[in-house]
């Protein structure tokens, strides 16, 4: 009987056919993982609008009027979404009207998110306005 050999391991083409079909699921994966990660951190402003527009409405039931600044509003309010990608600042210039912007942090993420960098809620009476656009406000 004779010795045989047997090769183990992988050889260079093994190897090479692993990276290329690695690479292409990269490519396929990345795009669709930086567009997640941007509808997560809307999704941070808009909860955190939802929560100052619910804070406004408990206000406006208990006083008649919207309060004029977030810090009169209830204390669990911080000026910061949960995430802290952004920033929060309420303007009000009659007690039937509130706007508040959600701007993102310049030295976060979601800085990089050009179209909705600012999420705004208008509301005056019972008119409310969502800007710059409903892709922003349906993460």
């Amino acid at each position: 009987m004779g010795n045989r050999l047997h090769q183990r391991g992988s050889t260079l083409i093994d190897v090479c056919a692993a990276c290329v079909m690695g690479s292409i699921t990269m490519a396929l994966a990345l795009p669709w993982y930086h567009d997640w990660k941007e509808r997560d951190g809307r999704a941070d402003a808009v909860v955190a609008l939802q929560r100052v527009q619910q804070a406004q409405a408990e206000f406006r039931a208990a006083n008649g009027r919207y309060a004029l600044r977030l810090d009169t509003l209830d204390a669990a309010l911080t000026p910061y979404s949960d995430k802290g990608l952004y920033r929060l600042e309420m303007y009000s210039e009659a007690p039937d009207s509130f706007e508040v912007h959600a701007t993102a942090v310049n030295d976060r993420a979601q800085a990089r998110d050009p179209s909705c960098a600012r999420v705004t809620l208008r509301v005056s009476g019972s008119v409310i306005a969502y800007e710059p656009s409903l892709r922003c406000w349906n993460p």
